[in-house]
């Protein structure tokens, strides 16, 4: 959110040295030390990584929000598609997959933004999530019938796993899709490895 704000991206010495490498952001910002490139348009970033570009999304009363996904190319078995909170809908990130690369979806991460029930963020008894960041105005929410069209439209992908993200999905939803995707599910744990 800092960086966001003063468009400025910063990393801890600890890391690494940046040494003019280059630094993929979504507007003009500043990163010292990096070679900054605004990306504006679903592109390859190196060697078998690419971006969706930054994808909106209406938080209703607050505009739009973007966020963009990456995706790797993962030799003899296909892309890999991380996504952030997956507010774009799941379904216009792996559209944009589709534009980068004909191989096929093999593993989907991330956030798939079904808080049907509930959400994780509430403040003043007030489930902002289930209101906002939908991209539909507070009054028609996210529904079963919805999440059952993203089943459908994921089981057509045939990924071999999908590893959906607790953050912006109830566990009701979650429950739903490890029981009813086609695909091997399992929700993903903060500092766990995942190998496929």
């Amino acid at each position: 959110m800092r960086a966001s704000r003063f468009k400025r991206v910063t990393l801890p010495e600890e890391l690494a040295i940046p040494e003019e490498r280059p630094c993929f952001l979504p507007a003009a910002g500043k990163a010292a030390g990096f070679q900054c490139q605004v990306v504006d348009r679903a592109r390859v970033l190196t060697c078998g990584i690419a971006t969706t570009c930054p994808l909106a999304r209406s938080l209703f009363f607050f505009g739009f929000t973007e966020e963009q996904a990456l995706v790797a190319q993962v030799k003899n078995k296909g892309l890999v598609v991380f996504t952030g909170c997956g507010r774009p809908s799941i379904e216009l990130i792996t559209e944009m997959a589709g534009r980068l690369s004909k191989e096929p979806i093999y593993v989907i991460g991330g956030g798939l933004y079904f808080p049907i029930t509930g959400g994780r963020d509430n403040r003043a008894g007030i489930q902002f999530q289930t209101i906002l960041g939908t991209g539909k105005p507070p009054w028609h929410r996210i529904t079963d019938d919805g999440l059952t069209r993203t089943i459908h439209a994921l089981d057509e992908l045939d990924p071999r796993r999908v590893l959906p993200s607790a953050h912006d999905s109830c566990d009701h939803s979650l429950t739903r899709m490890e029981r009813e995707l086609k695909a091997e599910t399992q929700v993903l744990e903060a500092g766990e490895t995942y190998r496929f």
